[in-house]
């Protein structure tokens, strides 16, 4: 039994990592955190996000203002963020934020 455990873990981890592959390695451009801690980073849809007009976005489920140096590229075309909760007080901060490439080209430099 403890042998079937062991096995069922392992393939879970290797199926999640799978799913976070390029997620792994990228960090913030500005705080130069990973971006990812292994469950911390998703697509989300598209209506969750609004575009401002310094170039920057809002994720409105949390209220994040995310500034234009902190948009990175998304390689699927899908907005993704990176997020987690501080321990004391469980408010979600932003860790990273992925914007589609014909969205992040358009933003002035």
């Amino acid at each position: 039994m403890r042998r079937f455990i062991v096995i069922a873990v392992c393939m879970a981890a290797a199926t999640g990592a799978n799913a976070h592959d390029w997620y792994e390695y990228k960090i913030d451009p500005v705080t130069k955190f990973k971006c990812c801690g292994g469950t911390d980073c998703r697509a989300i849809p598209q209506s969750s996000v609004q575009s401002r007009v310094d170039g920057g976005y809002t994720y409105l489920p949390d209220g994040f203002n995310i500034p234009q140096d902190r948009v990175q590229e998304s390689p699927d075309g899908q907005y993704h963020i990176c997020e987690n909760n501080y321990v004391i007080t469980n408010q979600p901060y932003l860790r990273c934020f992925f914007a589609p490439r014909a969205k992040v080209s358009l933003l002035p430099r």
